[in-house]
């Protein structure tokens, strides 16, 4: 019985995290709403940039990119349901879920390079391709999310805008995930333990 009680506390949580910013941003507490309305002048005139390639460069991107996913998310239904947003149990769990797979990501590219300019990228290397796997495979779970927000919030005309904007922000090519978890494993399967 416990557990049910523990994994309620869970649930109640993913409801309390975005009803709370969004409860903040329209008291005018943080500038969710205006960040949300400045991101949307930005997809308009956004292009593809081709940046000197950096160590997590790329992953650093994404999760910069899954951030302003979520301000287009958040904006959007803010926009569309104001204060009765609070009823909306479905659409608030799913921002949650990306604010949390965001802080997971996010958490996890820190701490690897963290690590890198403590100890040097070779003794990392582990912990580096960790995370790029991670970021890059929870990438396309919040585009998903996304997607669902969006559909439940808009229809017709605005859905397809909501859409193409979104696709400017998702737009990344895949990793050889394949390649990255074989050599993932390679050193725990060889000290029988894992050693990050």
């Amino acid at each position: 019985r416990i557990n049910r009680i523990f994994e309620g506390t869970n649930e109640i949580n993913r409801l309390l995290i975005p009803a709370t910013l969004m409860r903040k941003a329209m008291k005018g507490e943080i500038p969710l709403l205006a960040a949300a309305q400045k991101l949307a002048g930005e997809l308009m005139s956004m292009m593809p940039s081709f940046d000197e390639p950096t160590l997590l460069g790329e992953e650093g991107k994404l999760v910069e990119n899954a951030k302003k996913i979520f301000l287009m998310c958040a904006g959007t239904a803010v926009q569309k349901f104001g204060t009765k947003l609070k009823d909306q149990q479905v659409i608030l769990a799913r921002l949650a879920d990306i604010i949390i797979e965001i802080f997971a990501m996010e958490s996890c590219l820190k701490r690897a390079l963290k690590a890198v300019a403590a100890t040097g990228e070779e003794a990392n290397l582990l912990k580096v391709d960790m995370t790029r796997y991670y970021v890059n495979m929870t990438f396309p779970k919040i585009e998903m999310i996304a997607k669902e927000i969006l559909a439940a919030v808009e229809t017709g005309d605005i859905l397809r805008t909501q859409l193409s904007a979104l696709k400017k922000l998702t737009r990344f090519t895949p990793i050889n995930s394949v390649e990255l978890v074989d050599k993932i494993a390679a050193p725990i399967i060889k000290n029988q333990k894992y050693s990050c």
